[in-house]
């Protein structure tokens, strides 16, 4: 197994030719088997949270967009990266397509993609351009395996229901979109609080009245490939557990 899971942040977005800017908080988490879960939700400075150690909140903020899938990366001979997200949930779209970006590394270590994606406003292929850096991928907690990535999927067709929850690390992100509603979260270990010095699982996003299984995945050694979690009215199937 070759590649790493990955936790990426989104620096600022640029509609070509406009002006690069950053309107959201937007965090992309990527498993060791290319599954993902990317969130977008838009900055509220009146509704965010102080969490300590610079952390913050962005509960009930409004969902510029989310989308989760598998994702795929190749190179060319002449040396020329490209990725590829096939979506297999969207808030935009109940019918999810696929974008896909060139990854040009910066000389800081950052990475920019520059590609075209479907608007589903207009309908047409738009320019993008986007910068990403890594965050660093640390242990979660002090309990269970040091470096492991757990990744849950439910899919329901009788209801128009699918999931996705995907944790790396520090960070869990997962979506839940059934009948057109979605809902969402992101959790975060956080240090340095005062009532909880040596760290402590705090939820930064959550959108929807669905209940997500994240909770149930924090403690890796609770998670076993191949077995059922249920959660509110689903059961969700344990799709990945690796280490890195």
């Amino acid at each position: 197994m070759t590649n790493l899971p990955s936790i990426l942040l989104r620096k600022h977005y640029r509609k070509v030719p406009g002006e690069p800017e950053e309107p959201t908080s937007t965090i992309v988490l990527t498993s060791t088997y290319r599954f993902f879960v990317d969130i977008r939700v838009l900055k509220d400075l009146s509704s965010i949270a102080d969490l300590g150690s610079g952390s913050q909140s962005y509960l009930s903020n409004p969902v510029q967009w989310a989308f989760a899938g598998t994702s795929e990366s190749v190179c060319n001979n002449n040396g020329k990266c490209f990725s590829t997200w096939h979506h297999w949930i969207d808030t935009q779209t109940d019918d999810p397509a696929h974008d896909q970006g060139e990854m040009i590394t910066q000389d800081d270590g950052d990475v920019l993609e520059k590609g075209t994606m479907l608007n589903p406003e207009t309908g047409m292929e738009e320019s993008y351009e986007e910068l990403w850096t890594d965050l660093p991928l640390t242990p979660g907690s002090s309990s269970g395996p040091a470096h492991t990535c757990v990744v849950l999927r439910v899919e329901d067709v009788e209801t128009g229901t699918r999931g996705m929850v995907v944790r790396v690390g520090r960070w869990c992100q997962g979506i839940l979109k059934k009948d057109g509603a979605v809902s969402l979260e992101r959790w975060q270990w956080v240090e340095g609080k005062e009532n909880s010095p040596d760290g402590q699982w705090d939820v930064t996003v959550r959108v929807g009245a669905d209940e997500l299984p994240c909770t149930h995945i924090l403690d890796v050694e609770k998670s076993v490939e191949g077995t059922k979690i249920p959660c509110g009215a689903f059961s969700w199937e344990v799709i990945e557990v690796s280490t890195w």
